[in-house]
């Protein structure tokens, strides 16, 4: 019966889960691990992911990508993401995925399950900038060899997850787990009223 009313009693706990909706373009190079050639080619990206709440300094969560290499075939990969607070917040941060990529594309030349890491530095209203490269394989010989460089707009980091330095530009209505909290720095005596 105590443990019923003190779960009755127990306070809000709010703790939204971040989230990312990103795209763009940029350039890669693939090695031809058969032909032992370097293709170049323009890249379309795409990210869709959660993580934990915005408000701590690390943010853990997952992003599922495909990475787009016109002329040659597109990368799926399922990546753990580690990122900073202010990134996750649509402000100055960055953040890392790794994880492994399906690349079904050309007989497998270029690698069949290799590893993908990026880096992405966050920038405020949302924009991104990332460098990736694929290495290795899961399935053995071919082995990847490949990177890109990519611009990207999170469209969550610039609407609904953003919080930080845009916001006296720009205020975010309805953030997640609502304003960040912030500590009274001191208190003007003269204006307390006694009855």
């Amino acid at each position: 019966m105590a443990a019923l009313a003190a779960l009755a009693c127990a306070a809000d706990a709010r703790a939204e889960p971040t989230s990312w909706l990103a795209f763009g373009g940029g350039y890669a190079i693939a090695r031809n691990q058969v032909s032992a050639y370097d293709d170049r080619a323009t890249v379309l990206s795409m990210s869709l992911g959660v993580g934990s709440t915005a408000h701590a300094p690390v943010v853990v969560g997952g992003i599922f990508r495909t990475t787009t290499y016109f002329t040659l075939g597109t990368d799926l990969a399922l990546l753990a993401r580690v990122a900073t607070g202010g990134f996750a917040r649509g402000d100055w941060g960055l953040a890392l995925d790794f994880g492994p990529t399906a690349r079904w594309w050309k007989d497998g030349d270029y690698g069949r399950y290799p590893l993908q890491g990026i880096l992405t530095a966050g920038l405020p209203w949302g924009l991104q900038v990332g460098v990736g490269a694929s290495f290795w394989g899961i399935s053995g010989a071919p082995y990847a060899r490949s990177g890109f460089a990519v611009l990207e707009l999170d469209l969550l980091r610039f609407t609904l997850m953003r919080q930080g330095s845009t916001e006296s530009f720009w205020p975010n209505p309805a953030p997640p787990d609502g304003p960040q909290k912030t500590t009274p720095t001191s208190i003007d005596t003269a204006k307390l009223t006694w009855p």
